[in-house]
């Protein structure tokens, strides 16, 4: 079918086919809608009589125009270039920029007249007090430079209305006209300026530096003096200001006597060779008389070497390291040392009394492996008692390396928080100098042991209270054993120590003869034995002496106790028995001797032992003429009185064990 035969319509389909085949014919893509882009430049036909080759009619200007766009108003002609809007174009020509450049202005000039707009470009900026002009005395391209008297017209005498003009002669104001028309002149008096002192007003007149100096000597008023440029200041050397306080700190200006009072504000010493890094080997600290002269001596043999250098005799030495701090001080070195003598220092000779002694006071160390090139400043205290009061170093200035630990960041000299550090609660993290108040904790949290015996806020572990129980518990008594009888100490469970009493028996009495009392028998030894880590050991229990016998010994393991001695004579008791190998070795007590007195003889008391007192003696008054047995373990027998009365019997031995934890 003819798609163009009458009462046919097109399909788009259709349209479209025709289309194509249009586009196929031409080679190219037809502009023939709104929006469309060409594909090359766009050529017209010439200009003639008849009309232009290419109109723009007027309307509205667009109202945000894009960088390209070429429009027409009623005005002119604008279009649209690097985000300007340049126009409008109407009524003349707009000739330039030109090649004549004053100030970074371009030139702009019209041929129809009408005005240009400033381009909002300034002069650049220039030194104050110039002029933009011509060379002097000529023509040429303008420049900014400094006005000249040539720049100012000459008065000429011309007549005007009867009066004539003249040039007035410098520093001369006009006062009048005479009859002839004739200006006068006059330096003005000082009374015409008001508020001015004599000599800014000769300054008016001359202009002499001298006077501007003379002026500004008169300036009283309360505000600052200002230079329009950057003058430089020529003072005289007797020249004074206002001395400021002390501590200022600004940009005032600082006398010499300001100057002074901050420099003699802190003391500098006189440089030291060495510094401690550590406190020194044992010494010996003698304060001499309130200082002077006081030493440290050391207490060994040995050459003295100071942060890894040999001291020299005479060095200066700054000790800031002793655990007694009232030792610390500026030293000399008076003895080096050596193998076969010992090492002196002496408080130096300027560094040696309380009053030498200010807070600030600075010396610079000189040597050493790590402390040379380093101030240090005295911080304790001023004056302090010497030998007794603390004097203490920090270092102020000196070589040194920083390094910003965790959580910190070094910029310089200057440390901050790294906030890109950031906290979390599940990895592990380490924390110190934290006060955390009334936490939580959950888990096993763990602390760090204390030391044994620490008293104080310290977090105890489990292991520490472990520790705090068993030795609070280790001197808790278990049980004490009696052996009265020879056999062997089995310790009772539980027990790790023991304090064992080891005692001998004791010696009888001596019966009498018939010629008078007798003498007591002596007491047995006791042996005290500390026993720790206690163990069975064989035990042998001495029994007591008959009358006239001595008392058997006694043993626990190596421990032994000995029995009293009977006594030798009338005149003489029995002695007490001795103890060998125990902690504490007592000996027994020795008897007593016996009386032979008419009608009432006495026999001597037995020996005391550890645990008490030995038998009384017989006596021949009452009738009780026989002496009497002892009742404490190891005492001995009292001696028989006159008229055969029988000596007593010593007690036995005893070991008691007392067992403990």
């Amino acid at each position: 079918m003819n798609p163009f035969s009458y009462g046919n319509v097109l399909t788009a389909g259709q349209w479209s086919y025709l289309f194509s085949q249009k586009q196929d014919a031409l080679g190219y893509t037809p502009v023939n809608r709104g929006g469309d882009t060409m594909q090359g430049p766009l050529n017209t036909q010439a200009s003639t009589s008849d009309g232009a080759g290419f109109s723009i009619p007027p309307g509205a200007a667009p109202g945000v125009p894009v960088d390209g766009q070429i429009w027409m108003t009623i005005f002119g002609l604008f279009f649209q270039i690097g985000g300007k809007t340049i126009g409008p174009i109407a009524n003349g020509t707009i000739v330039g920029p030109s090649n004549s450049v004053v100030g970074d202005i371009p030139v702009f000039s019209t041929t129809g007249g009408t005005a240009l707009a400033d381009s909002g470009i300034s002069l650049a900026s220039q030194l104050p007090n110039l002029i933009l002009a011509t060379p002097a005395f000529g023509s040429g391209v303008p420049a900014f430079r400094a006005l000249i008297g040539a720049d100012l017209p000459t008065p000429q005498p011309v007549a005007l209305g009867g009066v004539k003009s003249a040039a007035a002669p410098p520093h001369q104001f006009g006062t009048g006209v005479d009859t002839s028309g004739n200006p006068t002149f006059a330096q003005p008096a000082i009374s015409d300026v008001s508020g001015l002192a004599a000599n800014m007003l000769a300054f008016f007149a001359g202009g002499t530096s001298a006077q501007l100096a003379a002026a500004m000597v008169d300036e009283t008023g309360s505000g600052p003096l200002v230079f329009a440029t950057n003058p430089t200041v020529a003072l005289g050397s007797a020249s004074t200001a206002v001395t400021q306080t002390p501590g200022d700190n600004s940009t005032k200006l600082a006398t010499t006597a300001y100057v002074q009072a901050a420099i003699f504000a802190t003391t500098t010493l006189p440089a030291t060779r060495l510094a401690t890094t550590t406190a020194l080997p044992a010494v010996t600290y003698a304060n001499g008389a309130s200082g002077v002269g006081a030493t440290l001596t050391a207490s060994a043999n040995g050459a003295l070497t100071v942060d890894g250098v040999a001291a020299n005799l005479n060095d200066v030495i700054l000790v800031k390291n002793q655990a007694s701090s009232f030792q610390n001080g500026i030293y000399t070195v008076t003895a080096t040392g050596s193998a076969g003598a010992p090492f002196v220092l002496t408080r130096a000779t300027y560094y040696n009394l309380s009053a030498d002694i200010d807070l600030g006071d600075q010396t610079f160390v000189t040597g050493g492996a790590t402390q040379g090139a380093t101030t240090w400043t005295q911080n304790a205290k001023e004056n302090p008692v010497i030998g007794t009061d603390p004097i203490t170093f920090a270092q102020t200035a000196g070589v040194g390396s920083y390094t910003a630990g965790n959580g910190l960041t070094l910029a310089g000299t200057q440390f901050a928080i790294d906030t890109t550090i950031v906290t979390d609660l599940s990895s592990a993290q380490s924390l110190s100098n934290k006060t955390l108040v009334s936490p939580a904790l959950s888990g096993v949290p763990t602390a760090p042991t204390a030391a044994a015996g620490t008293n104080s806020a310290q977090i105890a572990s489990t292991a520490f209270a472990a520790a705090a129980a068993a030795t609070a518990a280790a001197g808790t008594l278990v049980n004490v054993q009696v052996k009265t009888a020879s056999g062997t100490y089995t310790p009772t469970a539980g027990a790790s120590r023991a304090i064992v009493f080891v005692t001998g028996g004791g010696a009888g009495g001596t019966t009498g003869t018939g010629s008078g009392s007798e003498s007591g028998g002596g007491a047995g030894a006791t042996a005290i034995f500390f026993m720790n880590g206690v163990s069975a050991q064989t035990v042998t229990i001495g029994s007591g002496g008959a009358a006239g016998a001595a008392g058997g010994s006694s043993a626990f393991g190596t421990v032994t106790a000995n029995g009293g001695s009977a006594a030798a004579s009338q005149s003489l008791g029995g002695r007490g028995g001795t103890a060998a190998n125990g902690t504490l070795n007592l000996g027994g007590g020795d008897g007593g001797s016996g009386t032979n007195a008419t009608g009432n003889s006495q026999g001597g008391e037995g020996g005391a032992s550890f645990w008490g007192g030995g038998g009384a003696g017989g006596q021949t008054a009452n009738s009780h003429n026989a002496g009497a047995a002892a009742q404490a373990y190891g005492a001995g027998g009292g001696g028989g009185s006159y008229s055969a009365g029988a000596g007593g019997a010593g007690a036995p031995g005893v070991v008691l064990i007392l067992e403990f934890k």
